[in-house]
């Protein structure tokens, strides 16, 4: 029947969803890389993170992040900082918006 059909559809998709979860946990195991990141992980760090993050790759965003985040390593250095020196350090990544937004966002804060 269509009811059958489609629930056996589903409990298959589940348990391969469950089964790559679970070889995820497996194989990315978090023990020591807390010692290999650069900067401390932050609520902070994070924001600026997915601000960044917004319509660029990745590799052309850690340098900026590394960098902006010994600049302004919290919410207040950012709100202090000049408005030039905050779109110098954006410069390069486009979509200054996100830049001014965010120093807006922290002064705010």
């Amino acid at each position: 029947s269509f009811f059958t059909a489609n629930n056996s559809a589903v409990i298959k998709k589940k348990g391969k969803k469950a089964q790559a979860v679970a070889s995820s946990d497996q194989h990315n195991s978090l023990d020591g890389v807390e010692n290999q990141l650069p900067l401390p992980v932050t609520g902070y760090g994070v924001w600026v993170s997915e601000i960044m993050l917004q319509q660029t790759r990745v590799e052309a965003v850690i340098p900026y992040y590394i960098k902006w985040m010994k600049s302004f390593p919290t919410v207040h250095d950012l709100a202090d900082a000049s408005e030039e020196d905050v779109n110098a350090h954006w410069a390069g990544l486009g979509f200054y918006r996100r830049a001014r937004l965010l120093h807006k966002g922290a002064k705010l804060v």
